[in-house]
């Protein structure tokens, strides 16, 4: 089976496992998770990190760390992974689903067109007038590992008097971070098996604020501060173990390779793919995303696909369905998702790991030339 991502692991994750067992640092206790959480800090140009169980995590403790609390509102594209809504539920803030634009991230100009309808500002708080609830925070979501205008969207939330968390679970191309970030953001990372960089589950919070990164150490450490039974607010059980940190430790000194492996491999996608004019590919010049995607022009031509990769043995299913449209969401508020909602059955996501060999790279593209 020619997986759509599988990660990318070798002799220098096991040395560095057999290393950690070697020393008895297995659980959340020993040095290696600081020395992740340093190397992560310095690759992608973070003053502070804070290395986690998962990227659930991570958004879960940014909400907390934001001052976002029940009843609150958050702003959240519809076209993105069920944990960044989750997160938001389990402070027990209400997500306001918003489309994506043409290159599925959060819609700015629409957005900022229904709160002009719908929303104002009092005493530097926006709220939402038919109900007075505040609407508190803005998730933008770096779908596909995409790069995004940072400074764009925290001028956005600034005006708004929105508090801002970028879910950036799918980037991991370090040139992306390289910005100048405000003090009042927060970053969450994944690091999934399926991703770029991975430590098998685990999660990450960056940010350049000392307030916010202190008050997430505090609540994924069960909110403890320095003494083994000292608690300080209600906390959670969500810091990353040493034995995930020597893989990711060992995925960062290799990143390079990795995301150069994977560069060469979309571009021969790119350029081996023979496309009619109706079919688009998600692909960027500058960066390397996540995944390599198709947008075909009708849903029946997924399938066809579909059909033909598992034939020859790849996999393909669909990404993302928009959340608004799954039964645990459709409760909550949604506005004017017509992109996305046309869109998603059309994205295909073709194998994307750096692992693939150049006959399965051959194999795909002739496959997907067979029928477009």
């Amino acid at each position: 089976m020619i997986n759509t991502y599988v990660p990318f692991i070798g002799h220098e994750e096991q040395k560095n496992l057999k290393n950690s067992i070697k020393q008895n640092y297995i659980s959340t206790f020993g040095p290696t998770v600081a020395k992740f959480e340093n190397t992560f800090s310095k690759i992608f140009n973070f003053k502070y990190t804070v290395a986690l169980n998962s990227g659930t995590s991570a958004l879960h403790a940014a909400l907390i760390a934001s001052d976002v609390k029940a009843n609150d509102i958050v702003i959240v594209p519809s076209y993105t992974f069920a944990a960044t809504a989750n997160a938001i539920t389990y402070v027990g803030a209400i997500p306001w689903f918003f489309d994506c634009d043409k290159d599925f991230i959060l819609d700015l100009k629409k957005l900022n067109t229904i709160l002009k309808k719908k929303t104002k500002i009092i005493n530097k708080r926006l709220i939402l007038k038919k109900n007075g609830k505040t609407v508190k925070c803005i998730i933008p979501v770096q779908t596909f590992g995409q790069n995004i205008e940072f400074k764009k969207f925290e001028d956005f939330a600034k005006k708004n008097f929105l508090k801002i968390i970028f879910d950036s679970a799918a980037c991991h191309e370090p040139k992306i971070f390289k910005a100048k970030k405000s003090l009042s953001s927060s970053y969450c990372f994944s690091f999934n098996g399926n991703k770029t960089l991975t430590t098998g589950a685990g999660g990450m919070f960056a940010t350049n604020s000392l307030a916010l990164a202190n008050k997430v150490k505090i609540l994924s450490s069960v909110g403890k501060k320095m003494t083994k039974y000292d608690y300080h607010l209600i906390g959670y059980n969500y810091k990353m173990t040493n034995l995930q940190a020597s893989i990711g430790l060992a995925q960062l000194k290799k990143l390079d390779l990795i995301i150069k492996k994977k560069k060469k491999l979309f571009n021969f996608y790119k350029n081996n793919l023979k496309l009619n004019r109706s079919s688009k590919i998600i692909f960027s010049n500058n960066f390397t995303n996540w995944v390599f995607g198709i947008i075909v022009q009708k849903n029946n031509q997924f399938s066809k696909i579909k059909e033909l990769f598992n034939q020859n043995n790849i996999q393909l299913t669909y990404f993302w369905k928009p959340l608004h449209l799954q039964k645990p969401y459709k409760k909550f508020m949604k506005e004017n998702i017509l992109y996305c909602t046309n869109i998603w059955k059309r994205i295909v996501i073709l194998p994307s790991h750096p692992g693939i060999n150049i006959n399965n790279q051959k194999t795909i593209c002739k496959l997907v030339n067979k029928y477009l």
